[in-house]
């Protein structure tokens, strides 16, 4: 029996759908048009489709017509925690200008909660005159039939060991499935997984993919998103089986040996499904195939996943003595408890060269060894932690907190007790930069450097200001170098970044960090490139840059600047200050989009939908607009001297003619 629940109510900002199908073998519906989406709030409507807790969401988009010019627009929120969606929400995906039947693959949410965000720029008054059409389906399944069966490595986001049964008797050995993070649900961008699969003396490993989705490879080769098979436990270049890229191979790979390591890195910007895989430890009988080494192609695209992998095993060896020298020399931070002593405090390091990725949490500090001792306040023990992040340049450090409840002084308020909160420490002198406190998820954080303390501070039990019963913090650490923007190609090592119609025609963009606070001292770059028929159109959706008025020196302001040149525009004024949404349109195929910000303040910075839209055939200017866009490409200098001299010669021949 289909129990179907709707219900629309008024959200702080935009009014709100809740949809709910419990029938678990068909897909439910969902149908929006024009009549439902005249007078709701601030021209926004939210739609939240919620599962149990044990679930995930498949939704599949059937029919979406929307108005041209971007005038509506769908954003997609698959990750979401509650059924909140805040102006500063970074969509996974976006619609707009989009009208057409689709059969593409669903979309899936990575818990129970899927939520879409439809708005309307000027709507229509009247409903016969807006052809605005959304239908699709959506499906409950269950978490559990993508859960991977290994063992996750304590304080790793995405390693796992998989073992043998140890038992004697013939028969199974071991076998089940693994996954790409958040599958069915798109991977995160810039992250390194290792599957490693550990037999018997008597056994070998058999794999057979079962999906695999990878972004799409632009030339021969595996260049950036790869899974790379080892005939071993570890990596080596000349026991490579296999290197994945593409399509999924339909035959098992299979080890030579009772060990096999799978390793997936992912190093692009852009995200795909991931891969679902079926493993088991088979024994060694006559017959049985063995894996044979892998061909010359195969070791030579091996080696962009494998790359100095000896020289790197060494520099772990390495690191980890390191660590074990440096913890000998800190009694204070890692000596067992001993008489005497009141606890053992506790200080965790995450280096670059060990994992690229990662997750932390406070839990262990609830532990006996921690929870015991300490000094005692109002019947609460005092927890101390210090998490320290050590990258490479260019690398940049970036948190992200999937859960987080530290109480605050008191119910209603937003002010942190030093001595409950997570500190963001500096880098230079050890101060505390800022406190982290509260039931929401903090913003993400990212370094300005190579490096990134945080320090926590509890107490156990817990003096709880609200209703959450959850206490502490788990977060994602990720050593980037693309400035936590995930759209576009990026030009180098620097904060620059190309978007080209002719990989795809609309998208987001937005400032480093985003939703966190973007990076002081920073000079970014968005070039859009279109076809010479193209201009570029960008929506701001969220606009709070710091700095007041001119947005000038003497203002000390940050600000975002606007051209159709390489070099500045003489057209456009500095935009900074929190601003209301608002387009900005080019005048040809190239458009520029540059973030400054100074070393005294910073804010959330701004997010945008670009799209790239045809010029009118009959507009008698286009060869006008694409001649200064061609001209962009390299300087604006010529064409504007050239301009300003016929323009001053036409002033001429009308003074001459006046005369006469």
């Amino acid at each position: 029996m289909v129990q179907r629940t709707m219900m629309l109510q008024m959200a702080a900002d935009c009014s709100c759908l809740h949809a709910t199908d419990r029938n678990a073998t068909q897909w439910g519906r969902l149908a929006i048009n024009a009549s439902q989406a005249l007078g709701v709030k601030n021209n926004c409507l939210m739609i939240f489709i919620g599962g149990h807790d044990d679930e995930l969401v498949a939704f599949q988009l059937e029919q979406l017509q929307l108005r041209p010019g971007c005038l509506d627009s769908v954003d997609v929120f698959p990750y979401l925690r509650e059924p909140v969606i805040e102006n500063a929400t970074l969509a996974a995906d976006t619609f707009c200008q989009h009208s057409r039947n689709r059969s593409a693959t669903p979309i899936y949410s990575s818990g129970r909660l899927m939520g879409l965000r439809l708005r309307f720029q000027h709507p229509p008054t009247n409903a016969d005159r807006w052809n605005l059409t959304l239908t699709a389906s959506y499906r409950f399944l269950k978490r559990e039939n993508f859960r991977t069966d290994g063992r996750l490595v304590p304080h790793s986001y995405c390693d796992f060991y998989f073992f043998a049964s140890l038992a004697t008797e013939e028969g199974n050995l071991g076998q089940g499935y693994f996954h790409s993070p958040r599958f069915p649900a798109h991977y995160p961008a810039h992250i390194k997984c290792a599957y490693k699969f550990i037999g018997r003396p008597d056994t070998h490993v058999e794999i057979l993919f079962e999906e695999l989705q990878l972004p799409p490879v632009v030339s021969g080769g595996c260049q950036l998103d790869a899974i790379t098979l080892f005939d071993a436990e570890s990596a080596h270049m000349s026991s490579v089986i296999d290197v994945l890229c593409s399509s999924r191979p339909s035959r098992r790979l299979v080890s030579s040996g009772p060990d096999l390591l799978l390793e997936f890195n992912a190093s692009s910007n852009r995200t795909a499904k991931g891969f679902r895989g079926k493993y088991r430890f088979v024994p060694n009988e006559p017959g049985v195939l063995i894996a044979l080494p892998p061909p010359p192609a195969v070791l030579e695209a091996a080696s962009v996943a494998v790359k100095e992998e000896k020289q790197i095993q060494i520099q772990q060896l390495q690191l980890q003595h390191s660590f074990a020298a440096k913890a000998n020399s800190l009694p204070i931070d890692v000596e067992l408890s001993k008489p005497g002593r009141p606890f053992e405090p506790c200080k965790q390091i995450f280096d670059t060269r060990v994992n690229k990725s990662g997750t932390f949490d406070s839990s262990q500090l609830f532990l006996a060894k921690h929870a015991v001792g300490g000094s005692v306040i109002g019947g609460s023990r005092v927890l101390q932690c210090r998490y320290e992040f050590h990258g490479t340049p260019p690398e940049r450090v970036q948190i992200r907190f999937h859960d987080f409840n530290i109480p605050t002084e008191h119910e209603n308020s937003t002010g942190c007790q030093p001595a409950d909160a997570l500190h963001v420490v500096t880098e230079m002198r050890g101060e505390t930069q800022e406190l982290l406190c509260g039931a929401f998820l903090p913003k993400p954080l990212m370094s300005s450097g190579t490096q990134l303390h945080l320090q926590f501070m509890g107490k156990y039990p817990p003096e709880m200001t609200n209703k959450v019963q959850y206490y502490g913090f788990r977060a994602e650490y990720r050593f980037l170098t693309n400035f936590g923007i995930m759209s576009g190609v990026q030009q180098g090592q620097e904060c620059a970044f190309v978007y080209n119609s002719s990989e795809r025609i609309s998208g987001l963009f937005h400032s480093p960090n985003f939703p966190g606070y973007y990076l002081e001292n920073v000079v970014c770059n968005y070039y859009f490139y279109g076809a010479s028929d193209e201009q570029v159109v960008l929506h701001f959706t969220y606009f709070d840059v710091e700095g007041i008025e001119t947005c000038d020196q003497q203002t000390a302001s940050d600000y975002v600047e606007f051209s159709n040149f390489m070099t500045t525009d003489r057209k456009y004024s500095r935009y900074c200050g929190k601003l209301q949404d608002f387009e900005m349109r080019s005048y040809g195929r190239f458009f520029r989009v540059t973030l400054h910000s100074n070393d005294r303040f910073v804010a959330i910075g701004f997010r945008a939908l670009y799209t790239f839209e045809t010029i009118p055939m009959n507009n008698s200017i286009i060869s006008l607009r694409d001649n200064a866009s061609t001209q962009s490409f390299i300087s604006s200098a010529p064409t504007r001297a050239i301009k300003e001299l016929y323009q001053f010669l036409l002033f001429i021949l009308f003074l001459q003619h006046s005369f006469k």
